[in-house]
């Protein structure tokens, strides 16, 4: 066995009759129950013997250990399994009796941001409770509009982190900025709008202008036009790209920009080049995917 634990394994396996090489399907249920989880008290005064199990210890092991090798090997056995009780929402079965407009909070965190939006904006609350629940609606509102004003409208709120892509966090990150309304901060963006729908692009540029309006710096790293376009001072850097450039070849305005003899982007900006249209059209090669076979056809 790995993780130190072969002896100490072995020697329980001993008192218990089973050799080490016994077929899982072989073990008898009580000690393979002992096994992953440890022996009870009980057993301990029957069996002689004290053993905390592979699965306490293998957890213990991966929370307490700074060895990233370590920790990879042990994910390795790790899988996320549900809940039987709660499903998977964490959460005692008091607090998910507890409902608003006929959904708990396990049902809201399934909604995704747009769902949620509407929710929200359509709920009323009167007398008492629009006291109580007043300032928590309008921060939850706020904070949901932040969202989707930067083009996450598609994710659900019960996402984990670990599922989500390099932009969709940076989204998250930058919508929860513009919530804090921090001011005097330099925010630096690398290619933001990858991957977004012209409408969330639009939006999330809108959110860009608000930071900056509340006496932020944005700086973007950005190729798409529309974020140059609208950007108070651009720099281009060039005049080729890795070895051949490095150099600030324009800055200013997009304008600006267009009047550097040595600025490609300013040109293209200010339509003094263009690219054919003969160059934009479609491929004609394309490919059918079988599974068994795959053929390419003109």
């Amino acid at each position: 066995m790995r993780f130190g634990m072969g002896a100490r394994f072995a020697n329980f396996a001993k008192t218990r009759g089973v050799p080490t090489e016994t077929p899982v399907e072989k073990i008898p249920k009580d000690v393979f129950k002992a096994l992953l989880y440890g022996v009870t008290p009980k057993q301990e005064r029957e069996w002689g013997v004290s053993w905390k199990g592979l699965a306490i210890s293998l957890t213990e092991r991966f929370h307490a250990t700074e060895n990233e090798g370590v920790k990879a090997r042990i994910h390795e056995l790790m899988s996320d399994l549900g809940c039987p009780d709660c499903h998977g929402a964490r959460l005692r079965p008091e607090v998910l009796a507890v409902r608003i407009e006929g959904k708990n909070i396990q049902d809201i965190v399934k909604l995704n941001i747009a769902s949620a939006v509407e929710f929200f904006g359509a709920l009323k609350m009167v007398g008492e409770k629009e006291k109580i629940a007043g300032p928590i609606l309008k921060e939850v509102r706020e904070r949901l509009g932040f969202l989707n004003d930067v083009g996450l409208s598609y994710i659900t709120l019960d996402r984990t982190s670990g599922t989500l892509s390099g932009g969709e966090g940076q989204r998250i990150r930058l919508a929860s900025q513009v919530g804090s309304k921090l001011v005097g901060v330099t925010y630096v963006l690398d290619e933001p709008t990858i991957g977004l729908h012209q409408r969330d692009n639009d939006r999330l540029l809108n959110t860009l202008i608000m930071l900056r309006d509340l006496g932020n710096t944005v700086l973007v790293v950005e190729h798409d036009e529309d974020v140059m376009r609208r950007a108070d001072h651009l720099i281009d850097m060039g005049p080729g790209a890795g070895e051949h450039g490095g150099e600030i070849t324009g800055q200013g305005t997009a304008e600006e920009l267009g009047k550097s003899e040595r600025s490609l982007t300013g040109k293209y900006l200010t339509k003094q080049l263009e690219i054919p249209a003969a160059a934009c059209a479609p491929h004609t090669r394309w490919q059918t995917f079988h599974p068994h076979q795959r053929s390419a056809r003109e």
